[in-house]
């Protein structure tokens, strides 16, 4: 008899423990307007002395970049538009020069502007029904790679531009559909990948020789993870 009261009284410290506990990870609850109310941060990358930040947030309701101490402090607004959606995309290495792209009235036709400190902006993707997108930079700064496919909307061809001039030259021109990855550092490869139909996601790589300026390409087939999971 005296065990069972002694079960008994220890379950019932234990049932309060658990109450306890439980109560305690009780998860805070939030309306639905403070849900909508989130602020999304997305990208990051330093200013050529190291000072800030340049990164893209929607805190308006609107995608702008912003820049921001690297210890810390209020936001600096780059951009403040208030109808089409801005990211943030480089800072130029050695000076305070900005990338930043964005559509047009959300036709998802994205074009490269370049920002001066002064605030003017040049658009270095001209055209109207052409997409184009940031690569990588040469690794002096000297220089950076874009896609873009204005010769062909099917394909995404890539140019070399001067990063003084803007001046571009075409390094690859896209006849296959592959999609450009990387560009090796010395500029002599690219990485490039291909879809082989739409339920196979092993997009299968190809390392592939740069000869500017016409792009023409000597390759040989890259093993990548989405090849080793089929085999």
């Amino acid at each position: 008899m005296k065990s069972a009261r002694v079960f008994v009284a220890l379950a019932a410290v234990a049932s309060t423990l658990l109450a306890t506990v439980s109560a305690q990870r009780q998860p805070k609850p939030y309306t639905i307007e403070q849900f909508l109310d989130t602020t999304s941060i997305a990208g990051a990358t330093f200013s050529a002395d190291e000072s800030r930040i340049l990164f893209s947030s929607n805190k308006t309701g609107i995608w702008n970049a912003y820049t921001v101490p690297v210890a810390g402090g209020p936001w600096t607004p780059i951009t403040s538009s208030t109808t089409d959606s801005t990211y943030a995309v480089a800072f130029f290495p050695h000076d305070d020069r900005i990338l930043l792209t964005r559509d047009q009235g959300g036709n998802e036709l994205n074009h490269l502007y370049v920002r001066t400190p002064g605030g003017e902006e040049q658009d270095i993707t001209p055209g109207d029904k052409l997409k184009a997108q940031f690569l990588d930079w040469t690794p002096d700064g000297g220089a950076f790679y874009v896609t873009s496919n204005e010769r062909d909307p099917k394909f995404f061809d890539i140019y070399r531009y001067d990063a003084k001039t803007y001046a571009r030259a075409l390094l690859f021109e896209n006849k296959d559909g592959y999609f450009p990855a990387d560009i090796s550092n010395d500029g002599k490869w690219m990485a490039l990948a291909k879809v082989n139909t739409g339920n196979d996601s092993g997009m299968p790589a190809i390392l592939s020789a740069i000869s500017p300026p016409k792009g023409a390409l000597s390759s040989e087939p890259m093993l990548t993870k989405g090849d080793m999971n089929r085999r």
